[in-house]
């Protein structure tokens, strides 16, 4: 079983982390990792704090050479590190309000701190491990953007041909029309001073059939992804395969396809986005991820904690649209989920 514990805030020396459970002896590339950070970072959208790279240092290495001894520890250092003013006009998108409800010992600056989606840069190095780990058993994770304000990708995404496209490093869609409308989107909320959200999809390829649990149900695969991808800052949903187009269909339209293949009884259509009753069908698992704007806009109203009174609320140097980050957290969150159900069934 893989565990973890991570520490740091988004503006002070960095954050840092221990993971145990890892295979020992497994030796992985601490450049591949950093890669999986610059995408997190990077692309069109992003404010202009992420021009600086997030390297991770790990200990122990052996140049980018890292083997599991026991436990992996890592540092990503902070390049921006600012003592900030305190926050009074409240950001309801933000944990300012229920934070302070949650933990009244601490300062609305402290809790903006702690709460930082900076944070899911440790999530990134795990998942950017399990990645190379599920990689030797031909097991591959992927994201692609779907929607962004309100304009839909209208290409079929397709795993290791989309990726080299050459407008699909911008915003991560498979479509190129689409990326340029949603470019000129995104330019136009950064002119004034608003964001916008959309549907990142996450996904797996090459999961063998059988991967997961049926009870307790809390423990079922697709109980287990949603409550890791759901935990991703600006997620508000999740669906599987079709999602909500079940509700339109009947049973009979509803169910996928079975066929025979070298013998064996396969899935030959994929609705279900490869999970059935807890457990992997052996087709790609899918996740639509819901991303929310960046709640930190310009213009919108709130209350001053201090005066009870309407304002302005409190705006900070912020990224006008993360749904394509989301999708890169989202797939190393997903190869943490399946490597560690992996390791636990004996299949790696």
């Amino acid at each position: 079983m893989i565990t973890f514990s991570f520490y740091g805030t988004s503006h002070g020396e960095g954050y840092g982390g221990v993971i145990c459970g890892l295979p020992d002896g497994f030796a992985f590339s601490a450049e591949e990792v950093n890669k999986q950070l610059a995408r997190r970072k990077c692309g069109y959208g992003r404010s202009s704090r992420q021009n600086n790279s997030d390297v991770a240092v790990f200990d122990g290495a052996d140049g980018d050479v890292v083997t599991v001894r026991g436990e992996v520890r890592f540092f990503v250092a902070n390049v921006s590190r600012e003592n900030r003013p305190e926050i009074t006009a409240l950001r309801s998108g933000h944990g300012d309000v229920v934070g302070r409800a949650r933990f009244p010992q601490l300062s609305v600056r402290q809790i903006a701190e702690l709460t930082s989606a900076r944070s899911s840069l440790c999530y990134t190095v795990l998942g950017a491990i399990c990645k190379q780990l599920l990689a030797s058993k031909n097991v591959y994770t992927y994201h692609y953007v779907d929607k962004i304000g309100g304009i839909s990708s209208r290409v079929r995404y397709r795993f290791g041909l989309s990726e080299k496209q050459s407008h699909f490093a911008l915003l991560h869609c498979p479509d190129g029309n689409a990326t340029q409308k949603m470019m000129t989107a995104i330019d136009s909320a950064r002119a004034s001073g608003n964001s916008l959200g959309g549907i990142a999809v996450v996904g797996a390829t090459g999961v063998p059939m059988g991967v997961g649990e049926i009870a307790p149900y809390d423990s079922r695969l697709d109980a287990v992804i949603a409550a890791n991808l759901v935990g991703i800052p600006s997620v508000k949903g999740i669906s599987f395969g079709i999602g909500g187009k079940y509700a339109d269909l009947d049973g009979v339209r509803a169910n996928d396809e079975l066929t025979v293949k070298d013998g064996q009884i396969v899935y030959a259509t994929d609705k279900c986005g490869g999970i059935v009753c807890g457990l992997s069908t052996g087709g790609d698992i899918l996740c639509r991820l819901v991303v929310k704007p960046v709640p930190t806009v310009a213009g919108a109203e709130t209350v001053d904690s201090v005066t009870l009174q309407r304002v302005k609320q409190h705006v900070e140097r912020a990224d006008v649209c993360v749904v394509p980050n989301v999708g890169v957290i989202g797939e190393n969150i997903l190869a943490y989920v399946l490597a560690d159900r992996m390791m636990k069934q004996g299949l790696i």
